[in-house]
């Protein structure tokens, strides 16, 4: 092979390299950061779900060692379908914006006494409580902040007004003679 011609391919070689890294590092520099998470634990690691709104409580176990969930009620009531997925959704909230790192007024915010309240226990026994305030002004996001720690955060309205709703309308299995959800 020519010696000109692999010195010339080299070159070319280069010179794609240094721009495919030069746009690499300059797009990771300029990206603005991640927000935060609320907090974050393994959903396989969940084994009970306790939701309060609007003065009603609901709680939800999972079967040791399976991936059955039930309401606790007396006797115990496997969940439906509309469950699956919660425990993703449980697993790490990701706020919004973090409002500020310490929180002078919860009332202003809903908080006190808040509009929600979460309870997640790990298989471990570790809890993670939560709660939901007011909307924000604009309504999108709903304030939020976990328990133990002083920052204000806001989350997703509509991720809050799903978790909300396991309190108010808890994913009970039809009804014999019922048509499950998107069945014809």
């Amino acid at each position: 092979m020519n010696i000109r011609l692999s010195i010339l391919l080299v070159a070319v070689l280069l010179i794609f390299g240094g721009t495919f890294l030069a746009v690499r590092l300059t797009r990771s520099a300029v990206k603005p950061p991640d927000p935060p998470w609320l907090y974050r634990i393994d959903e396989d690691s969940i084994v009970h779900i306790q939701v309060s709104f609007g003065g009603q409580t609901v709680d939800y176990d999972r079967d040791p060692g399976s991936s059955t969930w039930y309401i606790q009620v007396d006797p115990p009531v496997p969940v439906s379908q509309k469950f699956s997925g919660t425990t993703l959704l449980l697993s790490g909230p990701q706020v919004n914006r973090l409002l500020a790192d310490t929180i002078d007024t919860p009332a202003a915010y809903g908080l006190d006494p808040p509009l929600s309240k979460i309870k997640i226990t790990e298989r471990s026994g570790l809890v993670y409580e939560f709660h939901l305030g007011s909307p924000t002004p604009d309504q999108s996001n709903q304030y939020a902040r976990l328990v133990g720690y002083p920052q204000l955060f806001t989350v997703p309205e509509i991720w809050a007004r799903v978790i909300s709703k396991l309190a108010t309308e808890p994913p009970y299995p039809p009804t014999e003679g019922e048509k499950p959800p998107g069945s014809r």
